[in-house]
């Protein structure tokens, strides 16, 4: 009995020990006298200085370190980000920053999918555009149901006022979409699309501190519907052209803290918009839509994930209901989940067994489901669609771009059990 009191009393002074040494780490101010910032090849100073939340001379805690390097991580531009602390003749601290510049100037080629249901895309990308963290976008996309070009400039927040951050973008091309019940399908459109659209965000998970900070954003688009455009037996949308001017306006909360691949956090937004007629062919619409993401890192090694977004629009014009496939719902083709609402699930974990400079790999099992519907509540009063399965990622992640994912998917009758994302 004496031993094991003994053993207690040693392991609550190891534990106390700890926590008051953690208590004084975060109560003890140190005065970072200068600040010094390497290995940003391409990365201009300036926006890591954005996001240290200090400044030379200021006496900061600890703790305030470790926020900095999540902050860092989350610009979402390097392979490794961490400090060192010298202590300088006076007392004070010369801090060292190490922000690892990746690999974000890369021409696309991306494919997605198999034979039934594929995706390619081309052209060129910037994540770090003129090393001031811009997102530079332009190419096109090819596949089953998309032929599109399309271009798009995303200004960050380390550049703009009050932590915002603006977009814009075009997109011209053709869309085919499919109607499926039971698995087969039922209907289809087919329709030329053109598109001018902007953004102001303030996006909450960039944030440490809440501050209510909706997104706005804009689009004028043209569907033409244009039944030439497709080849089938099955009964096609009538041609049509609609014109609009599209509003949208979301709120998010949450923090999810990035480590290259890897999540830790949750996130829940809420988005409405609304779809202005910009003639008599074109009837006003509005649409809802919600998500919320939770990530856990267990360790090392372990991820939990966990996913839900559902949506509803009013509009009950073919070519802008919602068209849900493998990226909403592992092992099925995109139509299988559509209608005017639509909601889409996910669970599950992922094993990363490798994370290193030059390669990473990743295992994950999962659940997914979802189901669409034209009347919301009845998403919900039958058995959703769903898929079981495992998937295989390969990264370099001092280069980001060049990554592989294999997923194999049971989901019931659906042939589409193997889906390729390069």
């Amino acid at each position: 009995m004496g031993k094991l009191i003994i053993a207690f009393s040693l392991i609550l002074i190891y534990y106390t020990s700890g926590i008051c040494q953690k208590d004084s780490k975060l109560n003890h101010k140190i005065r970072i006298d200068s600040i010094q910032i390497n290995n940003n090849w391409r990365t201009k100073e300036s926006i890591i200085r954005e996001e240290l939340g200090f400044r030379s001379g200021d006496s900061i805690y600890q703790n305030a370190l470790d926020t900095m390097v999540i902050r860092i991580w989350n610009i979402g531009n390097f392979a490794k980000v961490g400090y060192e602390l010298d202590t300088l003749e006076s007392g004070n601290f010369l801090l060292k920053v190490k922000a690892k510049d990746a690999l974000t100037i890369v021409p696309i080629f991306s494919f997605s999918g198999n034979k039934q249901d594929w995706s390619l895309g081309l052209g060129m990308s910037d994540n770090n555009f003129l090393g001031r963290n811009i997102n530079f976008d332009i190419g096109g996309t090819m596949g089953t149901n998309d032929h599109n070009f399309n271009a798009r400039i995303i200004i960050p927040r380390q550049l703009l006022y009050k932590n915002m951050s603006v977009s814009g973008g075009v997109l011209y091309g053709q869309g085919k979409d499919f109607r499926y019940e039971n698995g087969e399908k039922i209907s289809g459109v087919a329709y030329t699309k053109m598109q001018v659209s902007g953004s102001i965000s303030n996006p909450w998970n960039e944030d440490f501190r809440y501050r209510f900070s909706p997104d706005f954003g804009w689009s004028v688009f043209q569907h033409h519907a244009d039944s030439s455009l497709i080849e089938t037996e099955l009964p096609v949308a009538s041609n049509y052209k609609v014109n609009y001017l599209s509003l949208s306006l979301g709120e998010s909360i949450g923090y999810i803290k990035r480590r290259r691949h890897r999540k830790d956090g949750f996130r829940a937004s809420l988005g409405v918009g609304a779809g202005i007629g910009l003639d008599k062919h074109s009837p006003f619409y509005y649409s809802i839509g919600s998500a919320i993401n939770y990530y856990k890192l267990f360790n090392k090694i372990v991820q939990f994930s966990s996913e839900f977004s559902t949506g509803y629009t009013s509009s009950k014009t073919p070519s802008l209901l919602f068209y849900k496939g493998a990226s909403d719902v592992k092992g099925i083709l995109t139509g299988e989940i559509s209608g005017q609402s639509y909601y889409a699930s996910y669970v599950g974990f992922a094993f990363t067994y490798i994370n290193r400079d030059w390669f990473a790999m990743e295992q994950s099992v999962y659940v997914n489901w979802g189901k669409g519907s034209d009347i919301y509540f009845d998403l919900f009063k039958s058995n959703p669609l769903y898929g079981v399965g495992t998937g295989f990622f390969f990264n370099i992640p001092m280069i980001p771009w060049l990554s592989m994912r294999m997923y194999f998917t049971y989901s019931g009758k659906s042939s589409n059990w193997f889906r390729l994302e390069i």
